[in-house]
């Protein structure tokens, strides 16, 4: 009893030295274990009356681990960020019932190994493959899927803190009616994309303080932006190459044009919204040609079959015919340099999740053979590593799993 009660004495002395921020933004309907005034700040005298009549033995006192949550909570509590659009949110406890609206939330949360008992809302239409641990969690999601999220359903899991989109999706959405609901009912919101390449590693370190999980973020970090400084290196002063990018017959992005030029590339048709312009196709002639394609087509649930790469190819075979009837992509037609890519992997499509930078891996390759070659550059190994080191799957990517096609390359679509 009497080492407790030391360890006790030097969790008090070590909390008084830590100075309290002065926070400017003050939550409403938080419950802050030992907090007493009603600021959701535990104070070094709301600290002393808890342990005082622990030490003291005092009738109705708290139990120990009770005392030790509420001095972790007076050491490293209030937590401010500025969220992904710009909002001062304040974290005062650690959290303990969360929902996610999108499935990169989730994976972040993953990357970061927050509990998955902290998760008691997930986005609808998640990959049962990707997230096996998430089937039974209720689905918050509306008819629209993960881009209308019902914030009846989302209230009904009583979550402290809800991670909404920061990025918009189809048809306009943004998530400001949902973020002012529920912050009426006095919910924490938190609005976060994860996969935008250019925003990534700042969103990931955020949460990674939220959740008390800073070295965990910064050994994902470490890794991830190693990965791409490498590639960076390598195109320093390389020769741009011509592409152009569809996720559909001549259905483009502008979200396209970031992580073709990280890879070494040029896009063709960079500004250019929604619908390419053949004729500048047919002026320009790119280099080469990829083309985005959907889960179903592709993903963790798929074997390199003959009947999901005859797919592919028959994808790959319209891509050329097309070029060639149309007189537009001579180049690549030539070249052999058309290459199908699944959506899991590219910027901003869905089901990208965190894992663009396992795309940019690939174009790199494509684009700059040269540079990157077999022996010392393989994007599957890299997105082996990702899946077991930060993800914690179980999947081998030599037997599982089709993301890519190139028929000289990639001949069994992995």
């Amino acid at each position: 009893m009497k080492k407790i009660l030391s360890s006790i004495l030097v969790m008090v002395l070590l909390a008084s030295c830590v100075p309290l921020a002065v926070m400017p933004v003050v939550a409403q309907g938080i419950v802050v274990p030992g907090d007493t005034d009603g600021d959701k700040i535990v104070s070094r005298g709301e600290l002393a009356s808890v342990i005082i009549p622990y030490m003291l033995g005092e009738e109705g006192h708290l139990g120990l681990d009770e005392v030790r949550e509420i001095a972790h909570i007076h050491v490293y509590y209030p937590r401010p960020i500025k969220d992904s659009v710009g909002r001062d949110v304040t974290i005062f406890k650690p959290i303990e019932r969360l929902a996610c609206t999108l499935s990169q939330h989730l994976e972040s949360l993953r990357i970061l190994k927050v509990s998955k008992d902290t998760i008691v809302g997930v986005p609808s239409d998640l990959d049962s493959v990707f997230f096996p641990e998430f089937r039974e969690v209720t689905d918050v999601g509306g008819e629209g899927g993960p881009w209308n999220p019902v914030v009846e359903t989302i209230l009904a899991q009583d979550p402290e803190v809800v991670i909404l989109p920061s990025c918009g999706g189809p048809y306009g959405y943004t998530a400001d009616e949902e973020t002012e609901l529920l912050e009426s009912m006095d919910v924490t919101v938190l609005r976060f994309c994860f996969n935008q390449p250019e925003t990534f590693s700042e969103e990931l370190e955020k949460c990674g303080y939220v959740f008390e999980k800073e070295e965990e973020a910064d050994d994902f970090i470490a890794w991830h932006d190693d990965i791409l400084s490498s590639i960076e290196t390598e195109l320093s002063g390389a020769d741009r190459k011509k592409v152009y990018a569809e996720h559909w017959p001549y259905m483009i992005s502008t979200a396209d044009d970031d992580i073709i030029a990280a890879a070494g590339g040029v896009d063709i048709l960079a500004g250019i919204p929604e619908e390419a312009d053949v004729e500048t196709l047919i002026r320009e002639e790119p280099d080469i040609v990829i083309r985005a394609v959907y889960m179903g087509e592709t993903g963790y649930g798929l074997t390199p079959s003959p009947g999901v790469i005859g797919r592919l190819k028959g994808v790959r075979s319209e891509i050329l015919t097309r070029a060639t009837d149309h007189a537009w992509n001579k180049t690549a037609v030539d070249n052999e340099s058309v290459y199908i890519i699944s959506s899991e992997l590219w910027t901003y499509l869905p089901a990208s999740g965190c894992r663009p930078f396992v795309g940019q891996c690939y174009l790199a390759k494509w684009f700059h053979p040269d540079l990157f070659p077999d022996t010392e550059f393989d994007p599957q190994a890299i997105h082996q590593e990702y899946l077991r080191r930060f993800q914690g799957l179980d999947i081998d990517l030599n037997e599982q799993g089709v993301f890519v096609y190139h028929p000289e390359e990639h001949p069994d679509g992995n």
